[in-house]
């Protein structure tokens, strides 16, 4: 597991989809635990989103139209196709494994030049589970460990109740921080009704120094639902 106090990244990412493909630049902080901060840009220089997520909740401002979104997990969750909670999101961009599921019915095999580890059902464990939606929640999860450095190399994770809809996820480029490895380079495939692939490139990481986090709803922003209607 990659261990750290705070991250912060800046980033090139390419989204590949069936209706349009782009390309944008940012910058994502982490405070471990606590929050996942990103700004977004089309342009070089000029932010068009800026997202703050914490454990609870999702916000996110597009300066582009001039509107907002306060809410839960479903913005993310409608993107990725895949229902994810704020210990999986952070675990998914450093490339550990989710830290609040069983860990004790993992079967162990070879693939090609990795370890793989696999998981009929993987289940969060009680004393981490909010909601019922929580504990409905069954994912099977596939993770290819590499023999040289240990790290995963690869996840595939589906729900049981979703049979048509996985995320496979790919770690490459890693270098090393203090004796431990961070994947530079993710690429996420969603293989759902709509398929989408998102390559992100870290271009400079810098770990355990202090960081900021600033978000603010400007008074003259809409809410984005709103904006919908009218």
């Amino acid at each position: 597991q990659f261990d750290f106090r705070t991250m912060n990244v800046k980033f090139q990412a390419k989204v590949e989809s069936e209706k349009n493909n782009m390309s944008f630049g940012g910058s994502m902080r982490i405070i471990k635990d606590r929050t996942i901060w990103l700004s977004l840009s089309a342009i070089v220089g000029i932010e068009a989103f800026r997202v703050y997520i914490s454990p609870d909740s999702v916000k996110m401002i597009n300066r582009l139209n001039k509107t907002y979104f306060k809410g839960d997990y479903q913005l993310i969750n409608e993107i990725l196709r895949t229902p994810f909670d704020f210990d999986m999101l952070q675990a998914l961009v450093t490339g550990n494994d989710f830290s609040y599921y069983e860990n004790n019915i993992f079967k162990v095999g070879e693939d090609a030049k990795a370890y793989k580890i696999s998981t009929p059902g993987r289940k969060k464990l009680k004393n981490y589970v909010a909601n019922q939606s929580d504990m409905d929640r069954v994912l099977v999860q596939d993770l290819w460990i590499s023999p040289d450095n240990y790290k995963i190399i690869r996840q595939q994770i589906k729900e049981i109740s979703k049979e048509n809809s996985k995320l496979v996820v790919d770690y490459s480029a890693f270098v090393a921080f203090d004796n431990q490895f961070l994947a530079h380079q993710i690429d996420v495939s969603v293989e759902a009704e709509q398929k989408m692939k998102v390559i992100i490139d870290f271009e400079k990481v810098t770990v355990d120094e202090e960081i900021t986090v600033p978000f603010m709803i400007p008074e003259n922003y809409v809410p984005m639902d709103q904006q919908q209607k009218n």
